[in-house]
C-alpha cells in the first residue's frame, strides 16, 4: 500500500469489506473440520453433504441449545426491514438456538441454496441441521458440527449484525476487534 502511495503521490484510503473478515475464518473453519469443497456449490465432507437435505429432516422438540458469545444485538427495526430473506432467517435460528426453542414458523421456512459465494446461506443450512437433529452425525462428525455452530453462533452472525447496526467505515476497525474478542 505504502509503494502505491508513493507511485501515485497522495496517499490513499483503503477500506476492508468487514463481511469478508467473517467470512474467510468461516469458510477455513467449515473445510478444515469437514473436508475440501467438491465445487463452487458442494462440500465434500459428512456433514457438507447433508446441506442439500438440511430442510428435509424433521423438527426434534428437545432442541439442545448453544449459548456461545455475546447475544445478538437486539436490532432495531429499520434494521429488520433492510434485512434480506437469508439474514433474517439467520437472525432468527440464531435466537432460537441460542434460547433452545424453535418457533414454528420458523421451521417451516425455506432457505437458500448452498453455493459457496454465499456462505451467508451454508451458515443457515449448517444452523438448521442442528434443530432438526435427525442428520445421523456421531461422535467426531457431530462434535465437528458443534464447533462450527459454535463458531457461527458466538462468532460469525454476532459480527455481521455488529456490522449491520454500526456500518459506518470509521468502525471498521472495532468490528475487527470485536471479532477478535
Amino acid at each position: 500500500m505504502r509503494k502505491l502511495d508513493l507511485h501515485l503521490g497522495r496517499k490513499l484510503v483503503w477500506l476492508v469489506g468487514n463481511v469478508h473478515t467473517g467470512v474467510l475464518p468461516l469458510r477455513h473453519l467449515i473445510v478444515g473440520l469437514d473436508d475440501p469443497t467438491l465445487s463452487d456449490k458442494k462440500l465434500s465432507g459428512p456433514i457438507g453433504k447433508l446441506l442439500d437435505s438440511a430442510t428435509d429432516f424433521e423438527i426434534n422438540p428437545n432442541l439442545t441449545h448453544i449459548s456461545v458469545g455475546p447475544p445478538p444485538n437486539t436490532l432495531p427495526d429499520n434494521v429488520i426491514q433492510d434485512l434480506s430473506t437469508d439474514q433474517h432467517y439467520g437472525y432468527k435460528i440464531v435466537c432460537a438456538v441460542r434460547d433452545g426453542v424453535l418457533p414454528v414458523w420458523l421451521a417451516l421456512l425455506e432457505i437458500g441454496p448452498v453455493n459457496h459465494s454465499r456462505w451467508l446461506t451454508t451458515a443457515n443450512r449448517l444452523l438448521r441441521l442442528w434443530v432438526k437433529q435427525q442428520h445421523g452425525l456421531k461422535g467426531k462428525n457431530l462434535k465437528n458440527l458443534h464447533f462450527i455452530l459454535e463458531f457461527i453462533i458466538g462468532v460469525y452472525y454476532p459480527c455481521r449484525f455488529n456490522m449491520k447496526v454500526k456500518h459506518s467505515w470509521i468502525e471498521g476497525p472495532r468490528h475487527i476487534l470485536f471479532q477478535l474478542d
